[in-house]
């Protein structure tokens, strides 16, 4: 935002004015205490970080839920057993009381009445166990107890200011602020007296509370506006950083003081974060009561101006500042900053526009006016700033998608429709526009080569092992649930993602009841957030559905937030904006667990047979729904079957997760044109040119007959009874082609003979069985003379084009590659 100093001596008290008109007085009742200036957090609401120790049986306040007090976590670690039953079966046990907490009275009765005093020590309060302890060293204690011992009948307030704590002994100080007293009065050569030193002391404050008294008078009130503002921003409100924030302050005069962050020593990640988060609220404060508006401000922060989570829709959490100076054309920056402070987009669609903007700003630069002059800019400027987004990079050189491009350039035209709607760029030349004819950008086609996302199954084989570290480690839920549930959810959504193909998001957000089960067979129901189809059905296996059960009933033992209730894999905190799990957790959990494993190898092998290194960054969870597709592929999965367990609208977008690299299917070829059999079975080897382009694919092998070649195979002239052709050359990947086609003309044979059709009909499916038939022996055959190695190189040469064939909606086998010309 735009540079503000610190309140001069004339405005300070005007801007204290502005403050305390601007505090909200109903602000956390029940924790904000204005009278006292004392915060103490509420344990049990979820906006306050701070919480009671872990252990059951421990009263301690820790600055984070689900965490051990510094004295239980030290006895945990010492005793070696888990969280979960540490936590439950713990009792501590400490020598002394904590400042400012009363364990109970003391112990020491006499004729009835006993004292009122807190415990410090021993069962007794401060004097009579300091009086205790003197006279059992001279050996008068029994004397002491039977006749001088008097118990104390009324409790003392602790002499320093707004302390909650009772006076442990006649000083009238409570133990803690006694013990401060007692040092400083050892270390010094004029001791004062308790009276003249308590009116000066800070509180104790625990690890929910935070005391603004201490600061200056105008401090005070900017920290409190600033909290007030933070905590609509932040998830929870953390009081144990704020006060440390606030104890290195006591000395600034104004939050707005840039200098402020030297102040914080040894600052921790937290305390800075803090502080950046109050002084951020000061001084969008602070250029309100000074009359500048967010939309004249070139440094924005997006959280301050309310933009929403682009997943959730709620108010932004964290911090972001933009420099709109990047955009270098006044005019063009005024719309930016218009467009934000008016339309609230969410965080997504800003950086995207911001984006967008600062590409066509820079194309606008090259003008001799800079493209300051909105008045001048004519047709050619907007085609220049259209070609700048057809050769937009990424900060590694490499070129956007086309689909991203065309996004980037859409964005940055609506703002320009935005802008002339709202009035803000009137002064624009109208020739400066979009012509749709014109201005756009072509889908480009995907390198087949590299298109291939899918994790290889020997890879996932290599990830099933290492099953049980999932979910181990600082993954989200580590605070929340115990090790083994954390482990058993992670494993589930794994499974899921695995063996479905869903998208990431469709797996946290699948319903508790996501399962249906019709003649046996487990169906999950997922809904398609991407397509707004709902209550969507998917065949599953039996083991995945397992997998599913085993963690609903885990999950049912689990006391998790309400408003998850209805979600197979709810938020494990109150804090949590949705009420699922978020996929970026689960994202999150995978990279920490994948990264942990030992060396994944890919397949095949170096020059020097070392097997291959698999790159764990081709390891995320989209990934799994292209190795679905691939797995259903390899298997010969006609494509428009897998459409439909994609759930998609297109063929065209279904090819995408499975297309065969060039190279494969080259490669592929050359390995089965040495092992084509003619109609008779007998060998017919061929080079792999000419198999490529003499030859088509047909149902049940390949075809070489001259006219149905160039007709792409579908002009067959006898009607495709390739059994009895001569053109006739299946290959091994026909395999399974052949054998379905067989028991198809055996069902349809015992059909015409139930019919009582003719005997020319009988005898010509028999026929075309026996020739299919004596096709599948002699290929058999032969490829059992084969080594086992270069069997397995057939198969995996066959698969390769069998999935070829189901990946394309079209008979002819595109095998065909580009080669260089022969330079003789």
């Amino acid at each position: 935002m735009t540079a503000l100093g610190a309140p001069t001596r004339a405005t300070k008290k005007s801007w204290e004015t502005w403050l305390r008109a601007h505090i909200d007085p109903a602000w956390r009742p029940g924790e904000w205490d204005s009278a006292r200036w004392l915060f103490t957090g509420d344990l049990d609401n979820p906006r306050t970080s701070s919480s009671r120790c872990r252990t059951r049986r421990c009263d301690m306040i820790v600055r984070a839920q689900e965490t051990f007090c510094t004295y239980c976590s030290d006895q945990r670690r010492k005793s070696g057993l888990p969280r979960e039953e540490f936590a439950a079966t713990f009792t501590p046990a400490r020598s002394r009381s904590l400042p400012l907490t009363v364990v109970g009275p003391c112990t020491l009765t006499r004729d009835g009445v006993r004292c009122v005093r807190p415990q410090v020590s021993g069962g007794l309060c401060a004097a009579h166990h300091g009086s205790w302890k003197y006279h059992k060293s001279r050996g008068t204690l029994e004397r002491w107890l039977g006749s001088r011992a008097t118990p104390f009948t009324e409790n003392l307030d602790c002499m320093v200011t707004h302390c909650s704590g009772w006076a442990m002994n006649s000083s009238g100080l409570c133990n803690y602020h006694w013990r401060t007293w007692r040092a400083e009065c050892r270390s010094s050569t004029d001791p004062v007296p308790a009276a003249q030193w308590a009116p000066h002391q800070p509180l104790y404050l625990l690890a929910h509370q935070f005391h603004l008294a201490p600061l200056p008078e105008l401090l005070r009130w900017e920290a409190l506006y600033a909290v007030q503002q933070m905590d609509q921003w932040v998830r929870a409100l953390e009081p144990h950083w704020i006060r440390g924030v606030i104890s290195h302050l006591t000395t600034a005069d104004t939050l707005l003081d840039a200098t402020n962050a030297a102040r914080l020593t040894k600052p921790h990640q937290s305390a800075v974060r803090t502080l950046e988060n109050l002084q951020s609220a000061a001084r969008a404060g602070y250029s309100e009561f000074s009359g500048i508006a967010l939309i004249d401000q070139d440094v924005i922060d997006l959280r301050v101006l309310g933009l929403r989570h682009s997943a959730s829709g709620k108010r932004r959490h964290l911090p972001g500042r933009v420099d709109l100076r990047t955009v270098r054309q006044p005019w063009l920056r005024q719309a930016l900053r218009h467009w934000v402070t008016t339309a609230r987009p969410t965080t997504e669609d800003f950086k995207r526009t911001f984006h967008a903007t600062t590409i066509a700003s820079t194309a606008l630069a090259q003008r001799a006016d800079a493209g300051e002059n909105p008045v001048a800019l004519t047709f050619a400027d907007a085609t220049l700033a259209v070609d700048a987004f057809r050769a937009a990079r990424k900060r590694d050189g490499t070129p956007y998608s086309s689909s991203f491009r065309r996004s980037l350039l859409g964005m940055f035209f609506q703002l320009i429709a935005y802008g002339r709607r709202c009035g803000t760029l009137d002064a624009l030349a109208g020739t400066f526009t979009r012509v749709p004819v014109e201005h756009v950008i072509s889908v480009e086609e995907p390198n087949e080569d590299f298109i291939g996302k899918a994790i290889p199954e020997s890879v996932i084989r290599q990830l099933d092992a290492h099953l049980d570290t999932l979910g181990t480690g600082n993954t989200y839920g580590c605070r929340d649930i115990a090790p083994d549930a954390r482990h058993l959810l992670y494993r589930t959504m794994y499974i899921v993602l695995r063996d479905t193909g869903r998208r990431p998001l469709e797996i946290v957000s699948l319903a508790r009841d996501c399962l249906e089960t019709h003649n046996g067979q487990p169906t999950l129901i997922w809904d398609n957030h991407k397509r707004k189809r709902h209550r969507r059905r998917l065949p599953i296996t039996t083991s995945t559905a397992d997998a599913i059960r085993t963690w609903q009933a885990r999950r049912d033992q689990l006391h998790l937030p309400a408003k998850g209730d209805r979600y197979l894999f709810p938020s494990l905190t109150p804090l949590s904006d949705a009420p699922h799990i978020s996929s970026t957790y689960l994202s999150d959990a995978l990279r920490l667990w994948v990264d942990a494993l030992p060396p994944l190898h890919a397949e095949g092998t170096d020059s020097k047979g070392q097997r291959l290194l698999f790159d764990r960054s081709l390891i995320y969870p989209y990934a799994f729904r292209h190795s679905y597709a691939q797995r259903h592929a390899d298997a010969g999965t006609p494509v428009d079957v897998l459409r439909e367990l994609m759930d998609h609208k297109s063929i065209a977008m279904t090819q995408r997760y499975y297309t065969v690299s060039l190279k494969r299917k080259s490669e592929a070829v050359a390995k089965l044109s040495a092992h084509v059999l003619d109609q008779h079975g007998h060998l017919s080897p061929s080079s792999s040119t000419a198999y490529e382009m003499r030859s088509v694919a047909v149902p049940y092998g390949g075809c070489t007959e001259p006219s149905n070649v160039k007709a792409g195979g579908q002009a067959c002239p006898i009607r495709f009874q390739c059994a009895g052709c001569g053109f006739y050359r299946p290959d091994p990947s026909y395999l399974p082609a052949i054998e379905h086609h067989i028991n198809e003309l055996r069902a349809d044979r015992e059909t015409a003979l139930a019919m009582g059709a003719a005997e020319f009909v009988t005898t010509a499916l028999t026929a075309q069985i026996t020739a299919y038939q004596r096709v599948i022996d002699r290929m058999t055959t032969h490829l059992a003379s084969l080594p086992a190695s270069e069997r397995a190189q057939i198969e995996e040469a066959s698969t390769v084009l069998r999935k070829a064939r189901a990946g394309h909606n079209h008979t002819l086998l595109p095998l065909t590659t580009a080669r260089p010309k022969d330079p003789r």
